[in-house]
C-alpha cells in the first residue's frame, strides 16, 4: 500500500509541470496566423496599483511593419498584469521605456490588437541590435522575413 501511494505521488509530481507549460505555436504558425508583425519602441509605461496585482499600461510606437497593415501614427497600447519588478508568471512583460520589441499581433473581439498567444507574441530586442530575445531567442528578424517570403 505504501509503495502504491509513493508511486502515485511521484507520478503526479512528474505530470504537474507538463500541465502548466505554455502551449506555444510552432514558429511557422506564429508567423502565418499573426495578422500584423511589427517592430516597435516602448514610448511610455504607467503602473496602476491593484488590490492583489498591479497592472502596467505600455504604449508603443511602430517603427517598422513586417506583415499586415497598421497605422504607424497610432500608438499601440497594452495593459498587462504585473510589473517589470514583480512580473506575473507566464504573462508578457514589456521592457523599459526606449527599448524595442518585436510584436506578433491579432485583433480581439473588440477590434483592438492583442499579443498572439500571449507571452509568445512579445519578443524583446537586445539594446542597440536586432537580436531577438525572450521566446524568440532562437530566431531572428531575417528568419521571420524568410518565412513571410514563403507565401
Amino acid at each position: 500500500m505504501m509503495r502504491a501511494s509513493l508511486f502515485t505521488i511521484l507520478a503526479l509530481l512528474m505530470v504537474m509541470p507538463a500541465l502548466s507549460m505554455i502551449r506555444t505555436l510552432p514558429f511557422p504558425d506564429l508567423v502565418k496566423t499573426s495578422e500584423v508583425i511589427v517592430i516597435a519602441t516602448v514610448a511610455t509605461q504607467e503602473v496602476q496599483p491593484g488590490e492583489k496585482v498591479a497592472k502596467t499600461t505600455t504604449s508603443l510606437t511602430v517603427e517598422k511593419v513586417l506583415k499586415g497593415e497598421i497605422k504607424a501614427e497610432e500608438p499601440l497600447q497594452f495593459t498587462t498584469p504585473g510589473t517589470r519588478e514583480k512580473p506575473v508568471l507566464d504573462r508578457p512583460v514589456f521592457p523599459a521605456k526606449g527599448e524595442r520589441v518585436l510584436l506578433f499581433l491579432v485583433k480581439n473581439e473588440e477590434g483592438t490588437w492583442r499579443l498572439q498567444n500571449g507571452i509568445q507574441g512579445l519578443w524583446p530586442l537586445e539594446s542597440g541590435t536586432d537580436k531577438t530575445l525572450g521566446m524568440g531567442f532562437n530566431y531572428s528578424i531575417d528568419k521571420i522575413e524568410e518565412e513571410l517570403a514563403k507565401k
